[in-house]
């Protein structure tokens, strides 16, 4: 605990009050700064996924610092990724006496991001409780990328650690019963609660990627650990700051982040239009969101970004995902058709981007402490993309966020002809997922063989004490087609059975159960009667 405060000491000193700007100071380099304290955890990450003499490891001049605070400037946030400082400003004056200090290179705005989610549905589901791998309504959502696939293979993203930045995170919610929080922080109020106002969208986006409730919504990174940062404040007429997001993703470095999923965006809509970014800023590397994210990923992390709720128009793709080091992400309906909202490409520069696309229309997540619901955004395709790309780091860790990206874009169901639109389209990874080892195998028999709608059973290889009441139905392909109540009729025979409501073709099939240190899995061969 007390080194993630340590942290936070460092980059946390103000907050603004009524009629007071922040303005980024950007400071020239000074050859007596300290390391920085990285955790064991970012320190492996460092060095098997960053570059070589990567900036971001050195923290900003506390010389520099002391001469700014003596001046009268009050410091909101230092970055060390930027060399930068944001400041407190209360009129004009002291942004012109900035330029007479010697140590000062340059000035910016600080960015704001308006979070358009394009309004979820009012519809509002009741809890329900089924199998382990019960998907729910989330089914569609998770078939679209393949994540039930993947899954069924042994990956659910332990052992990779994502932060989420939003408006806040309740995680009272039964969908994050047994989430594996790291750490939180509000970058709002200060504090290590980041649960804060204007939690729904937070809700919302950590269930996409990363929720676990049978039988409604299951998150393709629910065995992931999270780091969650509130760095918006949907609830004020304040800006929401673009340090903010900066101070987060030092604070998740800090503490050995993979991945970061993030559905914030900023580039115009300034309180003051005169600050807003120019559209040749749409380049990847001159906003200070971009540049920030870019210097993540030269440390290893993976930035996967929301396109942004201003589409159709060309060129209507928000920073950061306009950076070629940042996983950009779309949204499409259900049936596979982009979503009239979503972010479009180019860059100012001629990129393609999106990256990819996922579902971003009628997304079910869960709401409130109990509910679920469905919403439109590409603030709800992104944390997909981000699951999915946990699930990869955890089968492949040695990938750079760049080969990522690539793999990503190769793998898109319009990889042929990327567009502006689309990106490289829908991904589909499950060619690079080999089947984990994390217990053995056993093959049984399965009777009657071929088999139909009603009765059937598994002599199991071995006598078992007691196996969970839930089996597996499978296609040849490995693909979930449902699950199915089983009777433990003695220590090696179960029996299970296939309704006709699944409506199945003829077809060979896999039915598996999983025990305590075994799977239990047969093949047969279903005919319709």
């Amino acid at each position: 605990m007390w080194f993630k405060n340590a942290i936070l000491l460092i980059t946390i000193t103000c907050t603004l009050s009524a009629g007071e700007t922040p303005l980024w100071v950007f400071l020239e380099p000074d050859p007596n700064t300290t390391p920085v304290q990285l955790t064991p955890r970012a320190q492996k990450r460092l060095s098997q996924r960053g570059s070589v003499n990567t900036v971001g490891s050195t923290a900003v001049s506390e010389l520099h610092l002391a001469q700014l605070r003596a001046a009268g400037y009050k410091i909101r946030h230092a970055s060390r990724f930027l060399n930068a400082v944001s400041v407190v400003i209360d009129n004009k004056i002291q942004v012109s006496e900035l330029q007479n200090l010697s140590f000062v290179r340059s000035t910016a705005p600080v960015g704001r991001s308006p979070i358009r989610t394009n309004d979820e549905t009012e519809r509002v589901t009741t809890l329900g409780r089924s199998s382990s791998l019960d998907y729910g309504a989330s089914a569609g959502q998770n078939e679209m990328l393949n994540i039930p696939y993947i899954h069924n293979l042994g990956y659910d993203a332990t052992d990779v650690r994502i932060g989420v930045f939003d408006t806040g995170f309740l995680t009272d919610h039964p969908v994050f019963d047994g989430m594996d929080i790291a750490a939180q922080y509000d970058f709002i109020d200060h504090e290590v609660d980041a649960s804060g106002l204007g939690h729904e969208h937070g809700i919302n986006v950590l269930s996409a990627i990363g929720g676990h409730y049978p039988g409604e919504l299951i998150g393709p990174a629910y065995k992931a650990s999270f780091l969650l940062a509130r760095t918006e404040d949907s609830y004020s007429e304040s800006r929401a700051e673009e340090d903010n997001w900066v101070a987060a993703l030092e604070w998740a470095d800090s503490l050995g982040v993979d991945i970061i999923s993030s559905s914030l965006n900023y580039f115009q809509d300034f309180d003051d239009p005169n600050e807003d970014y120019p559209i040749s800023a749409l380049d990847g590397q001159t906003t200070i969101c971009a540049r920030a994210a870019n210097i993540a990923a030269d440390r290893g992390i993976l930035v996967v970004n929301s396109a942004g709720n201003e589409g159709s128009s060309a060129s209507s793709l928000w920073p950061p995902a306009d950076s070629p080091h940042v996983l950009s992400v779309g949204a499409v309906n259900p049936q596979a058709e982009i979503s009239y909202f979503s972010g479009r490409g180019p860059t100012f520069d001629g990129r393609i981007k999106p990256d990819v696309v996922a579902q971003g229309s009628l997304v079910y997540m869960a709401a409130g402490v109990k509910g679920f619901t469905r919403g439109n955004g590409t603030s709800f395709s992104a944390p997909q993309i981000a699951g999915l790309a946990a699930l990869l780091l955890q089968a492949r860790p040695q990938l750079t966020p760049d080969s990522i990206i690539s793999i990503f874009q190769n793998h898109g169901d319009n990889n042929d002809t990327p567009d502006n639109d689309y990106g490289w389209g829908i991904p589909d990874l499950t060619s690079l997922f080999p089947r984990l080892k994390t217990r053995s195998s056993k093959n049984c028999i399965v009777y009657p063989n071929p088999g139909q709608v009603g009765e059937i059973r598994m002599i199991l290889s071995e006598a078992v004490q007691e196996l969970p009441a839930l089996a597996t139905l499978y296609d040849i392909r490995g693909r979930e087609i449902a699950v199915l109540s089983i009777t433990q009729n003695s220590n090696d025979l179960v029996k299970m059975t296939i309704p006709s409501s699944l409506g199945l073709a003829n077809q060979l099939m896999i039915i598996s159960v999983q025990g305590s240190k075994s799977t239990y899995s047969g093949k047969f061969l279903f005919l319709n009667p």
